[in-house]
C-alpha cells in the first residue's frame, strides 16, 4: 500500500512539473514566430523562382486572375498590379521579408501580426478557387489576427516609454539562459531548412536553396531574439 502511494505521489508531482512547465511557455509568441517563419520562407521561395521579377511577378498575379474566384472589382486591382510589376514586385519582396524580421524579432507585434492579416487577406481573396482549399490560408489570417489583437494593449500602453511599447513583452522566459536560447535559434534554423527540404518547397529546381537560406536567416533571427530580449527584461526589471 505504501508502495503504491508513494508511486502515486511521484507520478503527481511529475504531472504538477510539467503543468507548470507548459503554463511558463509563451503560446501566442510561439505562433508570432512560426508566422515570422512563414513569410521568411515565402520570400526565399518567391525570389529563387524568380517571382520578384516583373515578369515572373506579373505571370503570378495572372494565374490568380485565370484561375481565381475573386470578385471582378478585385481581378480589375491585380491587373493594376501586375501592368506595374517593375515597382510592386520589388516592394513585395521587402514587405514581405519585413514582416517575417519583424514577427521573429517580435517589434511591434500588434501592429505588424495585423498588417500580416491584411495581407493574408488579400492572397486568400486572390487564391480562391475550386482546387484550392478555402482553410489554406483562412486559419493563418485567425492566427495573425489572434497574434495581433493580443499584443496590441502592449504596442497602446501609454503608461511606458515607446521604447519599451515597441519591443514589447520577451519572448524567453527569465530563467532561459543565453545557451539555451542560442540553441533554440539553430535548432528552430535546423528545423525550419529540414521542412522545407522534406516538402521540397520551391521546387525540384530551387528548394535546396531555398531551404539553406530560410533556415539560416530563421536561426539567426532566432539568435538575435534571445539577445533583443536582454533589452526587454531590462525594460521589465525598471530603473
Amino acid at each position: 500500500m505504501a508502495t503504491r502511494d508513494a508511486t502515486a505521489a511521484v507520478a503527481a508531482s511529475r504531472s504538477v512539473r510539467a503543468a507548470a512547465a507548459l503554463e511558463r511557455v509563451r503560446w501566442l509568441s510561439v505562433l508570432r514566430v512560426m508566422l515570422g517563419a512563414l513569410f521568411v520562407s515565402v520570400f526565399f521561395e518567391n525570389l529563387n523562382k524568380h517571382l520578384y521579377g516583373s515578369k515572373g511577378y506579373a505571370g503570378l498575379i495572372g494565374g490568380y486572375r485565370a484561375e481565381g474566384n475573386a470578385p471582378g472589382a478585385w481581378k480589375d486591382f491585380e491587373k493594376f498590379i501586375a501592368d506595374h510589376g517593375s515597382f510592386f514586385a520589388p516592394v513585395q519582396a521587402m514587405f514581405e521579408l519585413s514582416l517575417g524580421v519583424l514577427l521573429v524579432l517580435g517589434i511591434g507585434t500588434g501592429l505588424v501580426a495585423l498588417v500580416s492579416a491584411g495581407h493574408l487577406t488579400a492572397l486568400w481573396v486572390s487564391e480562391l478557387a475550386p482546387r484550392r482549399w478555402v482553410w489554406e490560408i483562412l486559419s493563418l489570417v485567425v492566427i495573425a489576427l489572434v497574434v495581433g489583437l493580443s499584443a496590441l494593449p502592449a504596442l497602446l500602453d501609454g503608461r511606458r516609454r515607446p521604447s519599451a511599447r515597441l519591443l514589447g513583452p520577451p519572448t524567453f522566459g527569465p530563467g532561459v539562459a543565453m545557451p539555451a536560447r542560442l540553441a533554440v535559434g539553430v535548432l528552430g534554423g535546423l528545423a525550419l531548412a529540414g521542412a522545407i527540404l522534406a516538402a521540397k518547397t520551391g521546387g525540384p529546381a530551387h528548394y535546396e536553396d531555398v531551404a539553406w537560406q530560410s533556415g539560416v536567416t530563421f536561426g539567426t533571427l532566432l539568435v538575435l531574439l534571445g539577445l533583443l530580449d536582454r533589452s526587454r527584461e531590462r525594460e521589465v526589471a525598471g530603473p
